[in-house]
């Protein structure tokens, strides 16, 4: 287990990492809908978890250098690295069909999965407010796939968004019982570059059927540096950091930021207004996490003690 941290450093760390994941999110929407998605994820996860293990390996900015043993390094390949190459293999293509701000939105929902899956619960009061946040959460996701269903839009996007958020619940849980023995840095680095690898041969098959190399435009190559590092290195090294420290369903309630940093930076960017469908869903679903996640009040006030 990793040396103990203030709550507050934790925090204000997951906080940056929600602010670049916003940029990430709206460049990553761009890139996608010229790139494969598969090819996209496959070479961002490549790069940014070598480079993250070469700073690692050989540096000491990130802390001491631990090899795995052979049981933790099948653990990195099928549970922390096969988690996330599937997470992020849902994710690209689902950017394809939605926003960046409503995919942000639908992830969003991923606390009240990760609560849900963290344990049985006996208490009636407690069974009640859980299913309850599910509820306020599931209305959240209705108001804003509503207007798709009228238009005959890409409503299934919507929903595939929807599974994206239990699939990234999936690889927290993951991710935490591996960094039981592996610091949340080491986690990203070992987990990122065997995700790219296991995304590798579904990118070679995108480029083949496709008939042609994604172009290499610098626009695009700048927004890929970007995901690689800023959207990419940086911030799953700060998330997995606090899963080492924090229960799943704690951290991943910061992920009610996450749709209000996407929207700013589409609003910066683009000029995307914030429509009042947004605003109205994504106060349902942050009254259902908060609904949800009542008891954190307790752990804040009396400070995290992390399980042995």
């Amino acid at each position: 287990m990793s040396q103990r941290r203030p709550d507050a450093a934790i925090g204000a760390g997951i906080v940056l990492g929600i602010l670049l994941w916003g940029g990430n999110n709206v460049a990553l929407k761009r890139i996608v809908a010229t790139w494969p998605p598969l090819f996209t994820g496959a070479t961002r996860f490549l790069v940014a978890g070598l480079l993250l293990l070469g700073l690692l390996r050989w540096t000491r900015w990130l802390g001491e250098w631990k090899s795995p043993d052979a049981a933790l390094r099948r653990d990195l390949w099928w549970r922390a690295g096969f988690s996330l190459a599937v997470y992020i293999a849902a994710c690209n293509w689902t950017l394809r069909f939605i926003p960046a701000s409503h995919f942000a939105l639908d992830m969003a929902t991923s606390p009240i999965w990760a609560l849900l899956a963290e344990h049985n619960v006996q208490k009636p009061g407690e069974r009640r407010r859980r299913w309850i946040a599910t509820l306020l959460a599931f209305a959240g996701v209705a108001v804003l796939i509503a207007p798709a269903f009228r238009a005959g839009g890409q409503w299934w996007g919507e929903l595939a968004g929807i599974g994206t958020a239990v699939l990234w619940t999936w690889h927290n849980r993951q991710c935490k019982a591996v960094a039981t023995r592996l610091s949340g840095t080491a986690v990203t680095a070992h987990a990122m570059w065997r995700a790219g690898w296991l995304l590798l041969p579904g990118a070679v098959a995108e480029v083949w059927f496709a008939g042609k190399f994604p172009a290499m435009e610098p626009r695009l190559l700048g927004l890929h540096a970007y995901c690689i590092t800023l959207g990419g290195v940086l911030p799953f090294a700060l998330w997995n950091d606090a899963l080492g420290r924090w229960p799943v369903s704690r951290v991943a309630l910061f992920g009610n930021l996450i749709p209000a940093s996407t929207m700013a930076w589409n609003w910066a960017t683009s000029g995307e207004p914030v429509s009042p469908t947004f605003g109205i869903a994504m106060a349902l679903i942050v009254v259902g996490v908060v609904i949800g996640q009542t008891d954190l009040a307790r752990h804040f006030k009396r400070g995290w003690v992390p399980e042995e």
